[in-house]
């Protein structure tokens, strides 16, 4: 694998610290699409339907999208990499998980940070819509956990030929732990009101039979124990947990991985990475600043944006089309 060559993120003074860089990147605008792209529907095999949009680029990659816990494919994030693939002469995926960007009567059951056997299913058939063409899969937050899942070997058949992963949690019982500790509880509350308003419309549309009792000032930590768990199946929250957090599959990885994460991200401990016993097809990048899937920068980077995360996945997608020729 090439090794990236990287300019460091230097932040601006308004946005030195971790919260500066999670709450600022989100409020200021990003580009976006000027379509919503082709439907792509992927039936799973529970009867849950994912929908996905596309756009048909000229190379020989196709890159699909996953977004994080309650985001969509409008997530700024999502929106500026499909930019930036267009411009790299890709096709790009934007992929809904179950339920996400109101698809909600799709989904019965809830997608998790486990879920790596939904993006095999995705994988596979854009594999069959794009023979011949190599998969690069790009997860962010908890897509990031799920994807090193899926290439660790937990659930899932089909893996990309590359991957990048930005700021993916991969010790689910100690995110879920720092989340509701100082600052954090602004996140907290935003996440758990996401999937209560989720899960309440799916009770009311009929689409679950079971009314899990959220309440609105409960922690991530409460949710994964009264729906996140018994409702996909794990024992509760400490199964969960242990069964799906990537740490545990990490030294499995055989497919060239380029993984982002940032020292002052408020709710993923960047001890568990310096921990982490990475195999050595995953190159492993941590940033002094950058927050939670921040990372804005103080001078312009050679992209000709502030966007450093935007510089950085440029980066490691070039590596990978070197890679993967």
């Amino acid at each position: 694998m090439q090794r990236l060559q990287l300019t460091p993120c230097e932040a601006p003074f308004w946005a030195d610290s971790g919260h500066g860089q999670t709450l600022w990147a989100h409020f200021l605008k990003s580009p976006e699409l000027s379509s919503q792209g082709v439907q792509l529907e992927v039936d799973l095999p529970d009867g849950d339907r994912l929908f996905c949009y596309y756009h048909q680029g000229s190379s020989d990659f196709v890159v699909s999208l996953y977004h994080g816990l309650t985001g969509d494919t409008q997530a700024d994030y999502m929106q500026r990499t499909a930019l930036l693939c267009q411009r790299l002469g890709h096709t790009v995926v934007l992929v809904n998980h179950r339920g996400a960007g109101g698809t909600f009567a799709h989904a019965k059951n809830p997608y998790h940070s486990g879920k790596s056997d939904d993006i095999a299913e995705v994988l596979e058939k854009l594999k069959a819509i794009f023979p011949g063409k190599k998969q690069i899969a790009i997860g962010y937050s908890m897509s990031g956990n799920m994807l090193l899942c899926l290439l660790g070997g937990f659930r899932g058949h089909v893996k990309p030929d590359g991957a990048i992963t930005i700021n993916a949690p991969i010790n689910l019982k100690g995110g879920s732990q720092l989340l509701h500790t100082g600052l954090n509880r602004i996140y907290d509350l935003r996440f758990v009101s996401r999937v209560r308003q989720s899960v309440e419309e799916k009770y009311k549309h009929g689409v679950i039979s079971e009314r899990y009792k959220i309440s609105p000032l409960a922690r991530l930590w409460d949710v994964d124990q009264i729906y996140t768990a018994p409702a996909s199946g794990f024992r509760d929250r400490e199964d969960y947990y242990a069964t799906c957090s990537a740490l545990n599959y990490l030294s499995n990885i055989d497919t060239p991985t380029y993984s982002l994460t940032a020292s002052d991200d408020p709710f993923i401990s960047v001890l568990d990475y310096q921990k982490a016993n990475f195999s050595k097809s995953t190159q492993v990048h941590i940033e002094k600043r950058g927050g939670h899937l921040g990372y804005l920068a103080k001078k312009y980077t050679p992209l000709g944006s502030r966007r450093w995360m935007d510089y950085y996945i440029h980066e490691a997608l070039r590596a990978l089309e070197n890679t993967l020729k």
